[in-house]
């Protein structure tokens, strides 16, 4: 399983568990600068799993308590939020 450091395991956790999706006020945080972690490191850890996808799943599902059969499904779910968080 692939451990995911902080900042995207931390803000999974707390912005994208299954219980209390809070996307929304996630791209409220980067996209007004006022977010209390590193954008950048975030951004680059995002693209990265997006770009290497291998093993993710596990690691997400445990931290959010999402249910993801596989890493292509963990990935759409990853570009998803990037793209509401970034753009």
């Amino acid at each position: 399983m692939m451990q995911l450091e902080n900042p995207i395991g931390r803000i999974l956790r707390s912005f994208c568990h299954v219980e209390w999706y809070e996307v929304d006020e996630l791209a409220e945080l980067v996209k007004g600068g006022v977010a209390k972690f590193d954008i950048g490191a975030l951004k680059n850890q995002f693209e990265y799993l997006i770009a290497n996808p291998q093993g993710i799943a596990n690691g997400i599902n445990e931290i959010t308590a999402n249910e993801f059969e596989s890493d292509a499904e963990a990935r759409i779910w990853l570009e998803r939020i990037y793209q509401k968080v970034f753009y």
